[in-house]
């Protein structure tokens, strides 16, 4: 942990970059290969210690078909969901120890565990997220939005009208996520007409298309819903928010589309955060994003945590590395921050507590996931109604996670 100056956001990133560098060679991307680092920071906000708790390499998804029932494979492996993912198994760890009365950031509060005041946390990315928030003009200035809205469909628009002056003359970053199937689709015309924006987005996959959707998509919602999911949202006294979210340099950037992309989708839109979030760029350069000479994304993903005392793996299509076909269904080929293992990390701490017991019932030992999920009705309930009024739609997955595990 390194005494440093919060609102100098270059120590964030230079944080981000030196945790990577010490971490092992494998699973990091060759001299001709590009990754996205993506980093959850703890910070104090009276003794300003830093220090980065969970770390996620990657840019690679699963296909729809390949998803596993028994929560054993990882569907997306993009750096700010490992990292996330990461993030939830240090927030685990530490409901542990604060439940042995050991020097926690959590403190107990009527049977659940509430984060101490001094404790914040920043997210870190070497790169915008994929989707809308990366879907910018490329000569941007301060009209730029102005000229996306006109882009924007209403419903009694022809969907790809176009302004040929205006497609002329500019051109747009572009995002490899595509549009719901259900939605309307991406015009994929000429400069600023190429995309449709304020859309709900899946992830290019190899093979079959992923349900896994964009990365804009994902931190809208850990921004207005809280980042910690169902099952610790049941486990915590109230949602755990990003304050910051600190963007690398020598890539494109815009703080007005990750406005749009993640906070505000709709200029009529009345749903806000309840907690609203600083974006800012650090000067700091990741030295392995995409460019002419790193030209192929980097198959494997390196997840790190400091719950454990610092764990650390690496991903290979959504299984841990180096799994022989013999192992390949066994749990242990599972990688730490898999559903099942999350799962089973969830189930401890209701075994260990009797004040979860009670609040759970009895009949905790034998729950499969998606059972324990639906009793998250708070959460369901705030996501329903940030779905009806902010996303307007969302990817519909197969209901097949209902395994269970054993923790004893």
């Amino acid at each position: 942990m390194s005494n440093l100056k919060v609102d100098n956001v270059d120590e964030f990133g230079r944080c981000c970059s030196s945790l990577f560098e010490k971490l092992p060679k494998t699973g990091k991307p060759t001299e001709t290969e590009w990754t996205v680092l993506s980093c959850v920071l703890q910070y104090d906000s009276i003794s300003n210690d830093i220090e980065v708790v969970s770390l996620g390499t990657g840019s690679k998804c699963i296909g729809a078909s390949k998803m596993s029932p028994t929560g054993d494979l990882l569907n997306d492996s993009h750096a700010e969901v490992i990292a996330r993912r990461a993030f939830l198994l240090y927030l685990y760890d530490n409901i542990e120890k604060s439940i042995d009365n050991v020097d926690s950031i959590f403190a107990k509060e009527c049977s659940r565990f509430k984060l101490k005041d001094n404790i914040k946390f920043a997210f870190y990315s070497s790169q915008l997220p994929c989707g809308d928030a990366s879907i910018f003009p490329k000569n941007a200035d301060e009209n730029y939005g102005d000229i996306l809205e006109k882009n924007k469909r209403k419903a009694e628009d022809n969907i790809c009208q176009t302004d040929s002056k205006r497609s002329r003359f500019l051109d747009i970053h572009r995002t490899g996520a595509k549009c719901l199937p259900q939605n309307d689709q991406d015009c994929r015309k000429s400069g600023v007409e190429y995309h449709l924006i304020g859309q709900v987005r899946t992830k290019p996959g190899r093979g079959d298309r992923t349900l896994s959707v964009s990365c804009s998509d994902k931190i809208a919602k850990w921004i207005h819903l809280g980042i910690q999911g169902r099952l610790l949202d049941m486990l915590l006294v109230e949602p755990i928010f990003m304050s910051k979210f600190i963007f690398g340099s020598g890539v494109p950037y815009s703080e007005e589309s990750l406005i749009r992309a993640l906070l505000k989708r709709d200029p009529d839109q009345i749903i806000m955060p309840k907690f609203l979030p600083d974006f800012f760029q650090t000067s700091v350069v990741f030295p392995h994003v995409k460019s002419e000479t790193k030209v192929r994304p980097a198959a494997g993903s390196i997840i790190w945590t400091k719950a454990n005392n610092g764990l650390s793996e690496v991903a290979i299509q959504g299984r841990k590395q180096g799994v022989t076909k013999k192992k390949v269904k066994s749990s242990s080929s599972s990688l730490c921050i898999s559903k099942y293992n999350l799962y089973k990390k969830f189930q401890s701490i209701l075994h260990k507590d009797e004040g979860m017991q009670q609040i759970f019932g009895s009949n905790i030992l034998d729950v499969q996931y998606n059972t324990m999920k639906a009793k998250a009705t708070t959460y369901e309930e705030n996501w329903q109604y940030l779905k009806n009024n902010f996303f307007k739609s969302w990817t519909v997955k197969p209901n097949i996670w209902n395994f269970k595990v054993n923790v004893t």
